[in-house]
């Protein structure tokens, strides 16, 4: 029996990770982006994470209709690192691909990120992401824009850190869809953070960067990310956010005795802890809380220039009406 798995995951190329979570409207297009990969051989897990719009069996039909997708499903709603650590414990590809329900991929993405990572001796690949909205008119536009590589270049833990700011005024890095070889991830053990429901592919990737994976970045952008108003990367909470502080605090602590890389990570650390506040003074302003606002505006005055974020001025345009 192990010696036919062995064969079988030889004969898959690239292994989709799709966690779907009331994704319907979406799903059906991500798949068969993934399936119209051209010159690599493929399969499709998606892992439904107990949706309530229908996605489960759809994911079942698209199953049945193709013996390449396999439907999975979470006991609970347990987030998109959970569902991600179930299509890893099923996938059989040399190649992990992550692929968020609602995005699609160019059909020669696979095959051209593997052909280069494997002749660069990478264990990590990814390329800039072409970001489109629904319903808008306006052309899609390249996501890392100026800051995007003219050639393939390698991403190390310090240079990744740099990258990965939160609101910082470079595009981060953590957005973008990484593909990862299966046996370095699988040979390390390592998995998603299942404490997190945003930036869990950020926290991932840092592991994969500690355990000595070699990251490169690519300057092709084979990846569509969708903007729709219900993207969970738009929808930041302060559980979400406090879940996020408590993985930088661990962070800071396994790196202490590491000086080049504590050096790296202290700006990013201070932007997360502005991030913090941001959410937290924009939840107390909704709840009309001024004290607990005024306290962390006190605490935190290097968060309020974010104040000035078109979001947080539709939320302080908000509240001049409610106080009216």
């Amino acid at each position: 029996m192990k010696a036919d798995t062995t064969a079988l995951r030889d004969q898959i190329d690239v292994s989709f990770l799709v966690a779907s979570f009331n994704g319907r409207d979406y799903l059906g297009e991500a798949v068969a982006s993934a399936l119209a990969q051209q010159g690599v051989t493929v399969e499709v897990l998606v892992v439904d994470d107990h949706s309530s719009d229908g996605s489960w069996p759809l994911a079942q039909q698209l199953a049945a209709a193709d013996p390449r997708v396999l439907a999975l499903r979470t006991p609970a709603n347990l987030g998109p690192a959970a569902a991600r650590n179930v299509a890893i414990a099923a996938a059989r590809g040399r190649w992990l691909a992550v692929l968020d329900s609602d995005d699609l991929i160019d059909p020669e993405r696979s095959q051209r990120l593997v052909e280069i990572a494997e002749a660069g001796g990478a264990d990590v690949v990814a390329d800039d992401l072409l970001v489109f909205a629904d319903g808008s008119p306006d052309a899609p536009r390249r996501f890392l824009g100026a800051a995007a590589p003219r050639a393939a270049e390698w991403i190390d833990l310090e240079s990744y850190f740099r990258g990965t700011r939160m609101y910082g005024r470079s595009p981060d890095l953590g957005f973008l869809k990484p593909m990862i070889r299966a046996d370095f991830l699988r040979r390390r053990g390592i998995r998603y953070d299942e404490t997190l429901r945003i930036a869990e592919d950020d926290a991932l990737i840092v592991q994969l960067l500690r355990a000595g994976a070699r990251y490169l970045l690519v300057p092709d952008a084979l990846y569509r990310y969708r903007k729709h108003g219900t993207s969970i990367s738009h929808r930041l909470s302060t559980a979400h956010v406090d879940k996020m502080m408590a993985a930088g605090e661990r962070l800071r602590g396994d790196l202490q005795n590491d000086r080049a890389a504590t050096r790296a990570l202290l700006p990013r650390h201070r932007a997360l802890r502005r991030a913090w506040a941001f959410t937290h003074l924009i939840e107390a302003l909704k709840r009309r809380d001024a004290r607990r606002a005024v306290a962390i505006a006190a605490a935190y005055p290097t968060m309020l220039p974010l104040l000035r974020m078109p979001a947080a001025a539709a939320l302080r345009r908000l509240w001049g009406r409610r106080s009216a």
